[in-house]
């Protein structure tokens, strides 16, 4: 019987409309296998607009199934522990209107207890699991019933693979089911061809200083990725430190964290700090990362992986990043740079100081071997051997 698979997600922004473009250009590959793609109907629209810039491809083969945006909003508008039902119906009447075989949840995490205890699915199911933060603490109350939700969706026989971004979860995972393929995902990240023409270009369109240490980070840029605990590190350094370097903050911001922002860049007047609010195209985003001297991924509470440390070792610049997760232990595993207690300024201001001082080196090797493990062409064979393997 011919494969229709069904892509279901209905978030639009962070990394989701980049995951659907990676397995339509994947699955546009195999003009065997019928994919059906069911989002927010703006989702069409992004992958025009990004379409010729981005390289991105649409075989035949690729379904466009448009969810309303107004319905959208109101499934977004309820409690997680309702939208997970309301979604997890929303998706099986889909699958059974495009009479698919298997049917992928791009983004598995709120589905859980849709899966655990809504209604039986007549055909095989499987997801992608993004964030197993019940790990690093198991003791807790919440820690623990998050384990034991994801344990019961396991098992409750709706599952034929789950897809897990981390490695390091990997075996903590698979021993809470053995009904379900659970399996290691890498987090895919596009690589462009860029001339040297572009990249002096851009250097230029951003101003960017040619003899100061370039701090990226990258990203949405919200309280989650430790702006304010760099920026409080950088107030108690010298200025003759402050001089020489400079920090690149790049990524769409809400306003009111905006003016948070502005307020904690005023407290240090003697850093130069560039702001380039807002989306940027992936070949653009790639030259931010060539730019750069050092990735930060100074996280708060994050406990998985992030594509931008893909990038970065891609980039093959120096990490100053968490000490938690699987972030820190990538970092230090690879010898990428500097993983420290990202809520702390002090450890921050000795960590920018260790590299300022030019005392941190950098695994090339491990960035090449970190790069090639977390390519598109892996990303879409891991899902799609997953998926034949289970008829």
């Amino acid at each position: 019987m011919k494969q229709r698979i069904l892509l279901f997600d209905t978030i639009l922004d962070g990394h989701h409309p980049d995951y659907l473009f990676n397995l339509i250009g994947y699955y546009s590959a195999f003009p065997e296998i019928d994919l059906f793609v069911a989002t927010g109907a703006l989702f069409q629209e992004q992958f025009e607009s990004r379409k010729q810039q981005e390289q991105l491809v649409w075989g035949k083969n690729i379904t466009f199934l448009p969810i309303p945006m107004e319905k959208i909003q109101g499934i977004h508008a309820l409690s997680i522990y309702k939208r997970s039902f309301v979604e997890w119906n929303l998706m099986l009447d889909l699958a059974n209107q495009v009479h698919a075989s298997h049917s992928l949840l791009m983004y598995f995490d709120y589905f859980q207890l849709g899966a655990w205890l809504g209604k039986r699915a007549s055909i095989p199911v499987s997801g992608i699991y993004f964030r197993p933060n019940f790990l690093a603490n198991q003791k807790g109350f919440y820690p623990r019933l998050k384990k034991w939700i994801l344990k019961k969706s396991l098992q409750s026989g709706q599952l034929k693979n789950l897809f897990c971004l981390g490695t390091e979860s990997l075996a903590a995972i698979q021993a809470l089911s053995q009904e379900v393929n659970v399996e290691d995902l890498c987090d895919p990240v596009r690589l462009f061809n860029i001339d040297q023409k572009d990249h002096s270009d851009f250097q230029e369109k951003l101003q960017l200083p040619a003899n100061k240490k370039v701090y990226l980070n990258f990203g949405h840029l919200d309280n989650r990725k430790g702006i304010e605990s760099f920026l409080k590190g950088c107030e108690n350094l010298p200025n003759s430190v402050l001089e020489s370097m400079c920090l690149l903050l790049v990524g769409p911001i809400r306003p009111a964290y905006q003016q948070v922002i502005e307020a904690a860049i005023a407290r240090v007047p003697g850093l130069q700090v560039i702001c380039r609010f807002g989306y940027l195209p992936a070949p653009e985003v790639q030259m931010c990362f060539e730019a750069s001297d050092v990735v930060l991924l100074l996280y708060q509470g994050h406990l998985g992986s992030s594509s931008v440390l893909v990038r970065a070792a891609m980039a093959k610049k120096l990490m100053l990043g968490s000490d938690k997760g699987q972030i820190g232990a990538l970092i230090q595993k690879n010898h990428f740079g500097l993983a420290v207690d990202s809520s702390s300024p002090s450890a921050i201001k000795a960590a920018i100081e260790e590299l300022q001082g030019n005392k941190v080196s950098l695994d090339i090797s491990s960035c090449d071997a970190f790069a090639s493990s977390n390519s598109i062409q892996k990303f879409g064979d891991t899902i799609r051997l997953g998926i034949e393997s289970s008829y």
